[in-house]
């Protein structure tokens, strides 16, 4: 004997559902009615201004307790009296998308799928949002045309240069870059910009591009996971080569502890990938469509619009209604229109379902963190999961599935859900600050620093309890990572 869950078939849907992406939304939907005749789509219509001026509709989610749910359970449907049914019942079927609008066809802002670009051009994507000085970016942009199809650096093919570039081998900074690569200078006794340089470039995504060899390459990724394993971090700085050899007796010995440690540490170098060029190399990128928007009222209030331009307006295809009415029509016919019926409709309520649940849990994000909205991402507050969950009434996995791949247009841009969601520091007298402040502050610290002492972790720290943030070391040394700014030692302009 064994226990198990089940559920029924409309549950199972909401919950798939609920964890796609707009994208994947429209792609959903475009399948469903390529497969089902009584499914049909119309072009929306934007009715977001005319809903700033009503309330925000409050709907059960897919953890409510929604008495529409009982037609789709199995064996109900065939107690229905389909004839009411279509006359009481089926016009309402389209109930939750009376409401529902987009733009006009020539006003339509949905971005366009971008066709699969090359590790250069992604790389240059990104490059793109980096705010550095044009002799740091001109090193960038040198250092990704001697990326690899593997992710690595490697010195550039003099044989293969073109003559217009030539006057390019000139540049001291790139000439430094070469030597670099090519093992004549060690990265550390390289001038700032380049070391600068080489720092932006591995710090893209996917963690590990840009490095020189593996040991480098599992190195950036080590660093960019909270929490590693610092016995692990420790192996690949100083013992790469016995841990190539497994050696691991010799490591234990080394650094005083058990081979059984040691073993453990190395365990979890298996999240490290050895080829992070294969993640990106001509892989579309995906589209970021928001959800939903949070707009400023005329009273001043913030309030959340769904955003429907994007998302057809679902019904039941009419014709297919008179068949069931039809005394004529063979069993067979009839059969066939109920199964599609009990689809098509189970599908819009999933369809709905997963609107209302996004929207319940955007309004109670906004009124969680009101100051984000009013003041600005440095005042986004520590919140968790359970804080939301708590909040609508749902389990901590239906949020975490509202809040992952869904995204909101705010005053200061776009976010996916899940960054309203934040650790905190607890300090003495038991509040918390959010990373965010702490995050910003540690930005401006290092923006304003004398670069020919620059501040260490320690001296980040203290400045930081001066403010009123108590900050271990090791938590300021994360967060530096995160922000990409090299360590102090990096940091100190040459004279």
């Amino acid at each position: 004997m064994k226990l198990d869950q089940n559920l029924s078939p409309q549950m199972l849907q909401s919950i798939k559902m609920l964890q796609m992406n707009t994208v994947e939304l429209q792609a959903a939907i475009t399948q469903e009615i390529e497969t089902n005749p009584l499914l049909e789509a119309e072009e929306p219509v934007d009715n977001r201004m005319e809903s700033l001026d009503e309330p925000v509709r409050e709907s059960s989610g897919v953890d409510g307790d929604d008495n529409s749910h009982d037609l789709m359970e199995p064996g109900i449907e065939n107690s229905i009296d389909w004839n009411q049914y279509m006359e009481d019942g089926f016009r309402n079927s389209e109930a939750p998308y009376k409401d529902l609008g987009g733009r006009d066809p020539d006003e339509d802002l949905r971005p366009e799928p971008t066709r699969g670009l090359s590790m250069q051009e992604l790389l240059k994507n990104q490059l793109r949002e980096w705010k550095r000085p044009p002799q740091i970016v001109k090193i960038v942009e040198y250092l990704i045309g001697c990326v690899g199809d593997n992710g690595f650096l490697a010195p550039a093919d003099k044989d293969l240069l073109l003559d217009e570039n030539a006057e390019e081998q000139k540049d001291p900074d790139i000439a430094e870059v070469e030597e670099v690569l090519q093992n004549k200078k060690p990265l550390e006794e390289a001038s700032y910009p380049v070391q600068e340089a080489f720092h932006v470039l591995q710090s893209f995504t996917p963690p590990g591009i840009g490095a020189r060899n593996l040991r480098e390459c599992f190195l950036i990724q080590a660093y960019r996971i909270p929490d590693f394993s610092p016995l692990a971090i420790q192996i690949l700085e100083k013992h790469f080569d016995a841990l190539t050899e497994l050696r691991y007796a010799a490591i234990a010995k080394a650094l005083n502890k058990s081979t059984e440690e040691v073993q453990k540490a190395v365990h979890e170098l298996h999240v490290l990938s050895p080829h992070p060029g294969a993640q990106i190399n001509n892989t579309p990128t995906q589209s970021i469509v928001p959800d939903m928007e949070v707009v400023k009222t005329g009273e001043g209030k913030f309030k959340v619009v769904m955003r429907y331009e994007h998302i057809p307006r679902l019904h039941i295809n009419e014709t297919y209604r008179k068949i069931l009415q039809q005394p004529n029509a063979s069993k067979k016919d009839k059969d066939y229109v109920r199964d599609k019926l009990n689809a098509a409709n189970t599908f819009i309520k999933s369809v709905d379902n997963r609107r209302s649940t996004i929207e319940l849990v955007m309004n109670a994000i906004l009124e969680k963190q009101h100051d984000f909205f009013a003041k600005g991402p440095e005042n986004l507050k520590p919140m968790i999961l359970q804080d939301i969950a708590d909040e609508v009434k749902r389990d901590p996995s239906t949020v975490n599935r509202v809040t992952n791949g869904k995204y909101v247009d705010t005053p200061y841009g776009i976010y996916e859900l899940k960054q309203f969601f934040s650790s905190g520091i607890i300090q003495s007298d038991g509040s918390a600050v959010g990373s965010a402040k702490i995050l910003d502050t540690i930005k401006d610290l290092v923006a304003n620093e004398d670069r020919s002492a620059p501040l260490s972790d320690q001296a980040i720290a203290d400045a930081l309890e001066k403010q009123g943030m108590k900050v271990a070391r090791r938590t300021v040394a994360k967060y530096r990572e995160e922000l990409k700014i090299l360590p102090a030692r990096h940091r100190k302009a040459l004279k």
